[in-house]
């Protein structure tokens, strides 16, 4: 007899997403996602039944409505360049949460993961960087789009260095700094 999921969709999401940031694709084996919701493998493919493909794609999706929320909403929001440029800075700390912020979409992409999820994901990055050059264009910022190449790569740095430290003022000094721009 199966069991009963002890997590909505949305709590399973959760719950995958920290297997999934923490092992990447490759490393997120059907046990360790198992255990992460509290269901046997049998009854983990009753919801996904494609495996890890779908559970990864449903934790790209959970994760991807955040980042519409949190990051891209208010760079296309009303208001002045500048203030939407803050309130997407504010929206990013929000959106890579946790003592230890990691990026989801990065874990993703190693190993089988870039050829299953690549596409979507270059696709929300280039969303990322289209709206903050464009918010950064109505505030009258110079070099647009090599500014908001800029701030994906140091905020994605800073990822890294959080991952280093094991603490997440990396991210936040980061997103400080490029407030003040």
């Amino acid at each position: 007899m199966p069991r009963i999921a002890k997590y909505t969709k949305t709590g399973m999401a959760e719950r995958l997403t920290l297997v999934f940031k923490a092992y990447g694709y490759e490393g997120a084996s059907l046990s360790m996602l198992a255990d992460a919701v509290g269901l046997s493998k049998a009854s983990l493919y009753h919801h996904f039944p494609g495996g890890k493909v779908d559970m990864a794609a449903h934790v790209l999706a959970h994760s991807g409505a955040r980042l519409q929320r949190f990051v891209l909403a208010p760079l296309l929001g009303k208001g002045r360049g500048a203030d939407r440029i803050g309130q997407s800075l504010e929206g990013t700390a929000h959106y890579y949460d946790g003592d230890m912020p990691i990026c989801l979409m990065n874990s993703l992409l190693l190993g089988e993961g870039r050829a299953h999820f690549g596409a979507r994901i270059e696709g929300a990055v280039a969303a990322w960087t289209a709206g903050l050059a464009s918010a950064m264009r109505e505030a009258g910022g110079e070099e647009p789009e090599a500014w908001s190449h800029m701030v994906i790569e140091r905020v994605q740095g800073a990822l890294v260095l959080c991952r280093v430290r094991g603490h997440r003022w990396p991210l936040e000094s980061c997103l400080e700094n490029l407030g003040q721009v």
